[in-house]
C-alpha cells in the first residue's frame, strides 16, 4: 500500500527512492513510527522485500518499470490505490472545495464496507458498539428519505 501511495503521491521513482519516500511517509505518524514502548523504529523497508514487490506488481500491471528505472502507477494500479486508501479525489466539487461529492463519498463508504465483509466476527466484536451507532446513523439518513 504504501508502493501505491508513495507513486501516487509523488510520481515515477526509482527503488531506492520509493523506500525513501515510504520511511518519510512513515515517519510522518508517531503511531507508525513508535514501537508499544514508545522508542523510535526504524520505517525504512529493506531491499528484500522493497524490489521483489516491486516485480510482483508489475506482474499484476499495477506498476510500470520505465527505461529510466522509475516505477510508475497504471491505471489499475491508480484505481486500486484510490479503493485501498481511501482517497478523497474527487470527491470535492471544483467549483466550491466545501461541497462533497455525494457520489464519491458513498462509494468510499461501499468500499469500507466491502472490507468489513471480509474480516473476521471475532474481530469485530470489540468494536460493536462503534458498529451500532454507525448502522442508527445510516437508518436515520435512509427513514428520511422515505417518501421523498
Amino acid at each position: 500500500m504504501w508502493i501505491l501511495h508513495v507513486l501516487d503521491e509523488e510520481g515515477p521513482k526509482n527503488g531506492v527512492e520509493i523506500m525513501d519516500a515510504v520511511q518519510v511517509h512513515t515517519e510522518r505518524s508517531d503511531r507508525v513510527n513508535r514501537d508499544p514502548h514508545g522508542a523510535p523504529r526504524n520505517t525504512r523497508p529493506l531491499p528484500g522485500s522493497i524490489y521483489p514487490m516491486l516485480k510482483k506488481m508489475v506482474s499484476e500491471k499495477l506498476l510500470t518499470k520505465r527505461e529510466d528505472g522509475r516505477y510508475e502507477l497504471t491505471k489499475t494500479g491508480q484505481d486500486l490505490n484510490s479503493k485501498l486508501l481511501g482517497r478523497f479525489k474527487g470527491i470535492f466539487n471544483e467549483e466550491d472545495h466545501r461541497v462533497w461529492n455525494i457520489k464519491n463519498v458513498l462509494t468510499e463508504i461501499d468500499s469500507y464496507l466491502s472490507y468489513l465483509d471480509y474480516i473476521k466476527t471475532e474481530k469485530l466484536v470489540p468494536h460493536k458498539e462503534q458498529i451500532e451507532i454507525i448502522t442508527k446513523r445510516i437508518k436515520k439518513i435512509n427513514k428520511s428519505l422515505i417518501n421523498k
